[in-house]
């Protein structure tokens, strides 16, 4: 577009997930926007589409940069190995392309950004909480990330956040001057999600549902999505609302886990493990309510995709993300002890993080409070279809502070700023 512009991104690596899925909008935006754009990934692995439309996913694959040979399974020791050499490619891709500015998105990324020898713009994304993130880490890339951030923080131009609750607690733990600072929320193509959610699965499991209430859940089986709080709080569900089921979409290593649990509660016939799907908008638009219960997440991209298909939504107020959208009017500092029907979805308390996944038999001790309270919430929500129809409209309209046009508009703004004058004023 002739903008005088060449811009950089550069991620982990592009294994599925909200950061990844980010990373390659705010790609194809810069490439449709600026003279050049380029994808640098700093390990292999490539799991997902780098567009939807498979021949604009062909224009983008040539302008991807695999910065070594490493892949998502490699080790913290095998990484810092390769450290040296992944920073020479880094600054030998940026000095070939004669990059304006780097966009890097999560923490190696980031961390990559702040320390190399680039002498442009640099622009790091935190698409999670600090804390959260540093907690679940192994020790030694606990320290390391700390280190990093402490120590580089100040060769940043910009540092922008998808939360607002995120960028709070990342100026509490690191030294960075709130003028470099700014939120730029993840966006929602309406239009895609309506498209995608025609495409009806050919799963006998979908089509089964045909006509029943369900609930439904999608993420990654790892301990962080909460799912064994799930299935056991959908225990009490179904005793109140009987028929009811609950379809859980995704797989990962608790599989085996989530199904033992299943079977000790006795609710093989009301949960669902459909497995991974490639496309969720079906299932999510025929639900009942979709709910999260996760312990943290960045942004979560799936309850503003809830939201957009026109389906209610009952989250744990866990940080970052849900409470900003669904409740803006409710102060970030508040503590939740209870379930607030919000202006555009329903909170209940975090999950209080009891480590039930060793446990033989502990899918059979009594809910905790936060299970019964997301419990209720849910079948207060299905036994009253007012106030169904309220989140159907008020949500979708929530839905729309977030389209595609408007956050884009701010990152092309934000990254124009930051070329000007080496960050955003105010």
């Amino acid at each position: 577009m002739g903008t005088g512009k060449k811009i950089g991104i550069l991620i982990n690596c592009l294994e599925v997930g909200g950061a990844q899925k980010m990373a390659l909008q705010v790609f194809d935006l810069c490439e449709r926007y600026f003279d050049d754009a380029v994808m640098m990934i700093i390990d292999s692995t490539v799991e997902m589409p780098l567009h939807p439309d498979p021949p604009r996913a062909a224009v983008l694959e040539k302008k991807l940069v695999s910065l070594s040979r490493l892949d998502t399974r490699s080790v913290t020791l095998q990484k810092l190995l390769r450290f040296p050499q992944q920073y020479l490619n880094l600054t030998a891709a940026a000095r070939s392309r004669e990059l304006d500015v780097i966009v890097s998105f999560e923490d190696r990324a980031n961390i990559f950004n702040m320390v190399s020898l680039f002498t442009g713009r640099r622009v790091i994304s935190v698409r999670h909480p600090m804390r959260s993130v540093l907690a679940v880490k192994e020790r030694l890339k606990a320290v390391l990330i700390q280190l990093f951030f402490r120590m580089f923080s100040h060769r940043v131009s910009m540092a922008n956040f998808n939360t607002m609750g995120s960028l709070d607690e990342f100026r509490e733990l690191f030294p960075i001057p709130a003028q470099r600072t700014g939120v730029i929320y993840n966006f929602c193509d309406h239009g895609q999600l309506r498209r995608m959610s025609r495409l009806l699965p050919a799963q006998e499991d979908f089509h089964r549902l045909a006509g029943q209430v369900f609930i439904v859940a999608c993420g990654r089986f790892k301990p962080v999505k909460g799912f064994v709080h799930l299935i056991r709080l959908f225990s009490r569900v179904v005793s109140r609302r009987p028929g009811c089921k609950l379809v859980i979409l995704g797989d990962g290593p608790l599989t085996s886990m989530y199904e033992t649990v299943v079977h000790e509660l006795n609710l093989e016939r009301q949960v669902i493990f459909p497995g991974f799907q490639d496309n969720t908008a079906p299932w999510i638009e025929k639900a009942a309510a979709f709910v999260l219960t996760s312990q943290s997440e960045g942004f979560p991209n799936v309850i503003l995709e809830a939201m957009a298909l026109r389906t209610p939504v009952v989250s744990v107020d866990c940080p970052t993300g849900p409470r900003e959208i669904l409740a803006p009017e409710i102060n970030r500092k508040e503590t939740l002890n209870q379930a607030v029907f919000a202006s555009a979805g329903v909170l209940t308390p975090e999950m209080q993080k009891i480590d039930r996944e060793h446990q033989d038999g502990a899918a059979l001790e009594p809910l905790d409070t936060s299970e019964i309270i997301m419990a209720d919430a849910l079948v207060t929500l299905l036994n009253t279809p007012e106030m169904t129809r309220n989140y159907r409209h008020q949500g979708y309209k929530r839905s729309l502070d977030f389209k595609r046009e408007i956050q884009e508009k701010r990152w092309i703004s934000m990254i124009n700023q930051v070329h000007k004058t080496g960050t955003i004023k105010g």
